[in-house]
């Protein structure tokens, strides 16, 4: 698949995505449009980090999953001084 075939269907995934995003909120979903929202937008960020950043190799995914441990811990902290 050439670059630019790559690059309109991540294009267009991140345009359906973001209908998606506009879609769910018209919708009363109570509690879940918060955890619909973040899973689309983790969708979102797995496009770009795939298709734009070229994040396929073992280095860079080990990186980005530490990133994302990281995260937890901070939000983990962050949820116990409520």
């Amino acid at each position: 698949m050439s670059d630019l075939r790559k690059l309109t269907a991540g294009y267009v995934g991140l345009l359906a995505l973001l209908a998606l995003t506009v879609g769910s909120s018209f919708l009363d979903l109570g509690g879940f449009n918060v955890a619909l929202n973040l899973a689309i937008a983790a969708a979102k960020a797995a496009l770009i980090a795939v298709l734009f950043m070229h994040l396929t190799g073992t280095l860079p995914r080990l990186a980005v999953a530490a990133a994302g441990l990281w995260l937890v811990i901070l939000f983990g902290l962050t949820l116990i001084g409520r």
